[in-house]
């Protein structure tokens, strides 16, 4: 879901985490993604969490289109 200059994307779950990205499952395809993209609002943020992903649309729009 698009909102403003982020996408928004639901029951997402953080697998792993390193100190500059974090692992995801994003409807069944694991993906990487970098802290610096995600948005203050995000559920998700590190290992554990389950929630919404909120990320830069640009980088939605490149990396997880």
């Amino acid at each position: 879901m698009s909102v403003g200059n982020v996408e928004v994307f639901e029951n997402v779950e953080c697998k792993a985490e390193t100190d500059m990205a974090i692992l995801v499952d994003l409807y069944g395809d694991e993906k990487w993604i970098p802290k610096s993209v995600i948005a203050d609002e995000s559920e998700v943020i590190e290992k554990g969490d389950i929630g919404e992903l909120v990320v830069s649309r640009w980088f939605a729009e490149k990396e997880l289109a």
